[in-house]
């Protein structure tokens, strides 16, 4: 990016101030092999111009040369997977392995590093290795990386899997060694008989049975001490999960950030991996990296508090020089996707006259609802302050919603006509709406329409926290005695409930977007939900066919794993639905093996600063023979309460 300073002189010349800011990442470690990465990648200028220490790591002894010939690794990946296992040859002062962080953003193919570093691992003896990510849909991922590497070593979903597969001699052989794949929350949940999960995982590495009975002080000695001894991988994939951690106040840290630290300190030889693209975005939100030496024995802060206050007086800049020193250090790559060819736009959606008079209808009502529930507040003689955190919760819930509801018309008419210009659409959200359909406990079969999530929201709190009786004495109600009724209290929340149902509500957004652009048959929904609403399709031959009747549909079976893998089934769609808070770095294009050309509309669609944050839908780039065109959509509509 070049600033002219002045216009250019009689000569033709002119002073000008260049300032770049990324930089084409160029991989030199492994450039005389692999092939180069499909996509284009960049690199912070800061960190570019620091080069990477060298290695002498035998890596190309474990790998076939088919992975580094057919560029099943690119060279990035392969300096990436270099690195890494080139930083857990070194022992800390401490007496722990030294960790690694690859801090990649998406597309760069942090999962196929994971995999190609579990891939030298077991090649070189180290048969048992542990994979912590944030969701248990990843697990398609984990195994996909794997399987694409030629690696097909049992990959073991979960805990639950462990249980199934125990037997009263110990586990079945083919769980006894491979990757074990868990979800931050597994870490710290319960097991079977007693034992923690966490418990079960040492025992797992420890080459036990999860299942195995309690052999007292002893059995218990040798697992830890086994556990010590154990020196797989240790990976924490999208490890910003645990960065709520405050040394000395544990009590008000994450459960997760604690388990975190805890099993970095019972497992003192593991080869640790922390990967997230945020990871090194905050100096206190890094205690849980353990394993950088950044501080402990022989480093210059005894403790990470006396690095958080230290780095704390040099303010957000200094961040950038500590990410320089941990690559220098040969601790850190951060590689991203190039923006160039992407486009970055915003769209206004305008509010016409039947949208603006939804919402002071709706704004409206909820003035109404304010005063009648303090005074009936008052003549129900209830001083109870908590209604009124509801009151402004409900509220704050109820206008999110509705204001991403007034937006869906311009981002439909946009998505739209990006279609009919030969693109493909991602749209991202930060929400599904589905907590309203599962308080209507809907059930599978047909509805008289689309729900409204603001509806039903407003409805549930005037049902649950509108008061119409006194209150009453315990004896009364040990006695079972009704509550005496305030018929002004039962008339007022009457007529409110009569006007809620006279709004004029956007449906769920979620179900409107899907239905607009062609329905589940055009377009792939990438969320966690359950269950949806939806026009019931039928294919007759090779056309599908809507018959108008609105369903609501589940989209996995009850308490099966059909959901698990239900994001990662492909076809050939031209319309995607993302939600940031469920799967993420999902390939939504073509790829160029495809040898299909299509550029990419990407829509932001939030009432939230998140939203900017999100702006690529963790859509995965890599490889995408396209241009991408990402469009922000802002509404005329600045809420502050009532």
């Amino acid at each position: 990016m070049a600033l002219a300073a002045g216009d250019a002189e009689d000569f033709g010349t002119g002073e000008a101030v260049s300032k770049q800011i990324f930089t084409p990442y160029v991989c030199k470690s492994t450039a005389a092999r692999g092939k180069s990465h499909a996509g284009d990648i960049a690199e912070a200028s800061s960190l570019s111009a620091i080069p990477l220490p060298p290695s002498d790591y035998p890596l190309w002894n474990a790998f076939p040369e088919a992975i580094v010939q057919q560029g099943k690794l690119s060279q990035l990946q392969l300096e990436g997977v270099l690195y890494a296992c080139t930083r857990h040859q070194q022992i800390l002062p401490s007496g722990e392995r030294a960790g690694f962080f690859i801090g990649d953003g998406a597309g760069v193919g942090k999962g196929r590093q994971i995999a190609g570093v579990i891939l030298d691992n077991y090649a070189r003896g180290r048969r048992r290795h542990i994979w912590l990510s944030t969701s248990s849909d990843l697990h398609v991922d984990a195994a996909r990386d794997l399987r694409d590497l030629g690696a097909y070593m049992p990959l073991i979903n979960g805990c639950a899997m462990l249980d199934k597969g125990t037997r009263a001699l110990g586990l079945d052989r083919e769980l006894q060694e491979g990757v074990l794949f868990l979800t931050y929350s597994t870490l710290i949940s319960a097991g079977r008989a007693g034992k923690s999960r966490m418990d079960q995982v040492l025992e797992w590495l420890a080459g036990g049975s999860s299942n195995a009975a309690a052999g007292g002080a002893a059995a218990a000695a040798n697992i830890a001490a086994a556990a010590r001894a154990w020196d797989g991988l240790l990976v924490f994939d999208e490890c910003h999960k645990a960065k709520n951690f405050t040394p000395g106040k544990e009590a008000q840290s994450t459960k997760v950030a604690s388990a975190v630290i805890e099993i970095q300190a019972l497992l003192p030889n593991a080869r640790v991996l922390y990967c997230s693209a945020t990871g090194v975005s905050e100096v206190a939100n890094m205690a849980y990296m353990a394993r950088m030496g950044l501080w402990g024995p022989a480093s210059p802060f005894v403790d990470f508090s006396a690095f958080l206050e230290s780095m704390k007086k040099r303010g957000v800049s200094f961040m950038e020089l500590l990410a320089m020193e941990m690559k220098a250090a040969g601790r850190y790559v951060a590689r991203g996707l190039s923006f160039r060819q992407a486009e970055f736009l915003e769209v206004e959606a305008p509010l016409v006259p039947d949208k603006v008079a939804q919402y002071d209808a709706a704004v409206a009502l909820w003035q109404q609802l304010r005063v009648q529930l303090e005074l009936a507040l008052q003549l129900a003689g209830n001083s109870n302050r908590d209604v009124w955190k509801m009151f402004w919760a409900a509220q704050q819930r109820f206008f999110k919603l509705l204001c991403i509801g007034l937006k869906l018309d311009t981002v439909i008419a946009e998505a739209k006509a990006a279609l009919a210009s030969g693109m493909c659409v991602v749209i991202g959200l930060q929400s599904t709406g589905e907590a309203a359909a599962d308080a209507m406990g809907l059930e599978p079969g047909p509805l008289p329409g689309f729900v409204s999530p603001c509806k039903e929201l407003l409805v549930r709190f005037i049902q649950q926290h509108f008061p119409i009786h006194h209150p009453q004495a315990p004896e009364a109600a040990a006695m079972g005695l009704p509550p005496e009724a305030i018929p002004a209290c039962q008339q007022m929340r009457q007529q409110l409930l009569a006007q809620v149902t006279t709004l004029d509500l956007p449906p769920n957004f979620l179900d409107q977007l899907i239905d607009e652009l062609g329905g589940p048959a055009s377009v792939a929904e990438m969320t966690g939900r359950k269950g949806r609403v939806v026009r019931e399709q039928r294919r007759v031959g090779h056309i599908i066919r809507c018959t108008g009747r609105v369903v609501y549909e589940l989209r996995a079976k009850p308490d099966s794993s059909e959901m698990d893998s239900l994001n990662g089934r492909w076809g050939w769609y031209l319309v995607y639905v993302s939600v940031s808070q469920g799967k993420t770095e999902q390939r939504m294009t073509a790829d160029v093996m495809d040898g299909v050309m299509l550029g990419r509309w990407t829509g932001i669609c939030s009432c939230s600063c998140r939203g900017l944050a999100a702006a690529d839908c963790k859509a995965d780039r890599t490889g995408v023979l396209c241009w991408e065109h990402s469009v922000v959509c802002s509404g005329q509509v600045v809420w502050s309460g009532s």
